[in-house]
């Protein structure tokens, strides 16, 4: 049977019969192929790498960027640095201010020079996820002064070339946030006036909207070349999009968890973009998840390294999935069109063609995913079906003169045995024909291409999940401009200088609030460093609080004069409150300039009635609206009045933004803070944290050393205690602090000043470390509980599951799985054909967070109460309890992914016997 044209908007060619034939024409190759992408940052995805000790970095790298041998990427997207946390971190910015270029922060810089020392044809792209503030001149927008943030991208593409070698191919705009007509008209002209005129414009690294607003303006469109859409729905309308006849792209794609799942979605949307939309690249967030769990989207990648102390590192199903096609081609190549050798199958999947233009050579792919595994973190998907089918392919004479293909074999919907994994084989060409039994799951290269490899570097280093303790680092070996190993910036940046002393300082360097892309700072700045398991650790830092600065006004750090420009925030006929009167004002622009005078000053308001001036600082310029004619007015984002509370934080059991956790500030009078989270950031309109005491030590005061520690310890029934010193003076000794928080160590501050940091130092308390007492060993049939989750990082055999790809519960010490039975979750022996035992969840998202696990036959969900009861569906009335968080780090399934005041110490899923049959009695 011959092929016929879908009936999806006519896109794609659909197979006639469940044993059909293709036909393979390049007489009219249609659109070129701009590669397949890995994307280091959005943000801090790749923080912890550089701290791999050789060889195991440089194996890392090699199945990334070497061709044939792992991924062999065609393109490598990284962050532009804005000092504001862009996912998992902050990546330090290139210019913290506006008179200071330093190409030596981060290592986006060092991570392109190793992919082009590899790879020399590698394409590189860079995209800002945030700003610092000193671009917008305090009004929170890049794109109010467009000249400041265009020469701000401009030198660090300039910056990548004169200090690196570095040509950046692409540059985009701002991450998933808005786009400006006039900002990249002016960026474009910057470039080119810069020499860069080769780098080409992605706008808008975000939705599919940018096509309607550069299909309304010729100047926009002209000023840009690729469209970059995230997480494009395949079935979606993109005709506007393809009306402006540029390389469409899915310049962000997958966020999803790297095993097997994570495989199948991957391997679909590469090839289904194209097929569906004509769209001619893919770049997969995350390049290399290499970040702690208990920071964002953990392991949302294509390897995972996040044991720099033991040098493992996991070469996933993803990588595979990547070489599939990047092994097999080169940008540059061209697409068939559907019906001429790229569309869909008649029984689910899809194929795609690149014909080489120069040679004979082509690849083909073909994939078939069941709607249960094609599944990416996002856009959602709608109902289909995939069954086995035949599928012979004809070349057409133009194809060449073919008697053997090469054919790599995958499938990502093998569970119960070990999945094929790129495997090499051939197949015979008879007269211009071959045939393919595509299998669900099944993910075919069918190439001329003789060059592909399943790389190896040899044996990987066990892995040791658990962060070594004790830890200590005085920082005086860490390159200058750069972060210390482990420490992993959440608000503001902090980096390695040397001090007047000779001696290198830990300092944070962002000063004043950046543009952000997520959240830029509510909470003070902060860095943290462990595991989210920790609870009982004593944390040491010495820290000197700089001299007593202005405040920031961004505004005049960017100019002289004082006019409108200074106060970008229009508040005409805007009241806030709090003001002063200015009574030495007579006009509106004596009113501002009195304003300006004043470096806290950020609001001016002129009150035209009475003809009377108002200034002071307010923390949010959201102020209410009145009546037209009554207030002339404008604002600034400036830092609070007064700097006496500049204070410097020490932590333990933090979450990622420190809003929990137990943590202890000390400014500079002495004053001193134990709360529960972290401090608001000054001027925040924040509400304070938990207190759980103060006090007052003697005078710390500034451009000083000193010493504070914290040290948290098990307490009794549901609080815990802590102890706190400053320079070994003890502040206050177990003070109780409740048991609910389990996280990371951190220092920090409460604002952007230039506080500095030596010594860290982490070790274990005294108490907590000791290996819980586990219940005999679990059989098939054992019913399934709730336990208190160990401590601290340490395995309990009763709590150690893994999550598997075909949505399995495997108790990894007895080698059974969870089934629901009755109302119950019991082990039993594994069968990933038993829907029993498919705990369907979001397979990403539940390491990331509470996610329910619901049973594949009816969709119950496994369920649970604080007296440890657990069970599946309705059957447990009254139930605490109904998602799950997954910790890898343990193999824990818990109850809570941060502390939950309403469900008290965690809980986590167990073997352990209940202490009575409850659901029958």
């Amino acid at each position: 049977f011959g092929c016929i044209a879908a009936a999806m908007r006519g896109l794609a060619a659909l197979c006639a019969a469940a044993a059909c034939d293709v036909t393979v024409d390049r007489s009219s190759p249609a659109n070129t192929f701009d590669g397949i992408g890995g994307l280091s940052g959005g943000g801090a995805t790749t923080r912890l790498l550089p701290d791999y000790k050789e060889p195991q970095r440089s194996q890392i790298l090699d199945y990334l960027f070497k061709p044939n041998f792992g991924a062999s990427l065609h393109t490598l997207k990284v962050e532009i640095g804005g000092d504001s946390q862009s996912t998992d971190g902050t990546e330090s910015s290139h210019m913290h201010s506006p008179d200071s270029v330093d190409l030596h922060t981060g290592y986006e810089w060092w991570l392109m020079k190793e992919a082009k020392q590899r790879n020399p044809d590698i394409k590189l792209y860079g995209l800002a996820w945030a700003f610092p503030g000193w671009v917008g001149k305090g009004s929170g927008s890049p794109f109010k002064y467009p000249n400041l943030t265009a020469q701000y991208l401009v030198e660090w593409v300039s910056g990548a070339k004169k200090e690196y070698g570095l040509d950046i191919d692409y540059l985009g705009i701002w991450n998933e946030r808005s786009s400006d007509s006039t900002f990249v008209q002016v960026l474009r002209s910057a470039l080119n006036k810069a020499g860069i005129s080769g780098t080409k414009i992605v706008v808008k690294d975000g939705g599919s909207d940018i096509c309607d607003d550069l299909a309304k303006d010729k100047a926009y469109a002209d000023a840009v070349d690729i469209i970059g859409l995230h997480y494009p729905n395949d079935f979606q309308d993109y005709s506007v999009c393809h009306s402006l006849g540029k390389p469409i792209w899915a310049s962000e794609e997958s966020s999803s968890y790297d095993d097997l799942n994570g495989a199948a979605c991957w391997a679909r949307v590469m090839n289904s973009h194209w097929v569906i939309n004509q769209m001619t690249s893919s770049i997969m967030w995350n390049l290399v998840g290499s970040y702690y769990h208990g920071t964002n989207w953990y392991a949302s990648s294509m390897l995972t390294a996040v044991e720099p102390w033991s040098g493992h590192y996991e070469v996933n199903p993803v990588i595979w999935a990547t070489a599939h096609i990047t092994q097999f081609t080169q940008i540059g190549w061209k697409y068939l069109a559907n019906g001429t050798g790229s569309g869909e199958l008649d029984q689910g999947g899809y194929y795609a063609t690149w014909v080489d233009p120069a040679t004979k050579n082509f690849t083909m792919n073909i994939v078939k995913i069941s709607r249960d595994h094609a599944q990416c973190t996002r856009p959602g998907l709608p109902g289909f079906d995939t069954k086995a089918e035949n599928v012979t392919f004809n070349l057409a004479a133009n194809m060449g003169d073919v008697d053997t293909l090469q054919v790599w074999y995958s499938n990502f919907e093998v569970f119960d045995t070990e999945a094929p994994m790129f495997q090499h084989s051939t197949i015979k060409v008879t007269n211009r024909q071959f045939t393919l039994d595509v299998e669900v799951g099944a993910f075919y290269t069918v190439t001329t291409v003789t060059t592909g490899s399943k790389g190896s570097a040899g044996t990987i280093p066990t892995s040791s999940p658990a962060f070594p303790t004790p830890y200590a680092d005085d920082f005086q070996g860490t390159d200058e401009s750069q972060s210390p190993a482990r420490l992993t910036d959440q608000i503001g940046a902090f980096e390695v200088h040397q001090q007047a002393d000779g001696q290198r300082s830990l300092q944070q360097m962002v000063p004043s609030l950046p543009i952000g892309w997520s959240d830029p700072g509510s909470n003070g700045p902060m860095t943290l460093i462990g595991m989210r398991e920790f609870q009982d650790l004593e944390v040491n830092i010495s820290f000197k609080l700089p001299k007593p600065t202005p405040p920031s006004v961004m505004t005049l750090a960017a100019t002289d004069k004082c006019d409108n420009t200074s106060f970008p925030v229009d508040l005409t006929d805007k009241q806030c409150m709090g003001l002063q009167q200015a009574g030495s004002a007579s006009s509106p622009e004596e009113c501002l300039a009195a304003c300006c005078q004043e470096a806290a000053c950020s609001v001016w308001q002129w009150q035209l009635s009475s003809k009377s001036c108002w200034i002071g600082f307010v923390k949010s310029l959201d102020c209410p609206t009145q009546a037209a004619g009554t207030y002339l007015s404008g604002g600034r984002h400036t830092s609070a009045p007064g700097t006496a509370d500049d204070a410097a934080c020490v932590a333990s059991r933090v979450d990622q933004m420190w809003r929990n956790g137990v943590v202890l500030c000390v400014n500079a009078e002495g004053q001193w803070n134990l709360t529960t989270g972290g401090p608001p950031l000054q001027g925040s309109s924040l509400p304070a944290p938990t207190p759980v005491l103060s006090g007052e030590a003697g005078k710390v005061g500034v451009e000083a050393w000193h010493r504070m520690s914290l040290r948290t310890d098990p307490g009794t029934g549901d609080m815990d205690v802590a102890t706190g010193s400053l320079d070994g003076v003890v502040l206050f000794s177990n003070v109780k602090v409740r048991n609910l928080d389990t996280g990371f160590a951190a220092i920090g501050s409460n604002g952007w000043f230039a506080v500095e940091y030596r010594n860290l130092t982490i070790a274990r308390s005294k108490a907590g470390w000791t290996p819980a007492n586990t219940c005999p060993t679990a059989a098939a049939g054992s019913v399934l509980t709730a336990t208190p989750c160990a401590r601290n990082g340490l395995i309990a055999a009763d709590q150690h599951w893994e999550l598997q790809a075909s949505y399995q519960l495997l108790h990894v010490p007895t080698g059974l799985c969870a089934q629901a039975a009755s109302g119950k979750a019991v082990l039993a022996k594994c069968s990933a054909e038993d829907k029993s035992q498919l705990f369907v969840n979001d397979y990403t998202r539940i390491r990331n967070q509470v996610d329910p696990l619901s049973v594949a036959t009816n969709n119950d969900k496994l369920v649970g109460k604080k007296d440890g009861t657990v069970g599946v569906g309705s059957i447990l009335s009254g139930f605490d309890w109904n998602a799950w968080a997954f910790f890898p780090n343990t193999g824990q399934l818990r109850n809570q992914y941060t502390a939950n005041t309403k469900l008290g110490y965690p809980l986590c899923l167990s073997t352990c016997a209940p202490k009575e049959d409850v659901f029958f009695a």
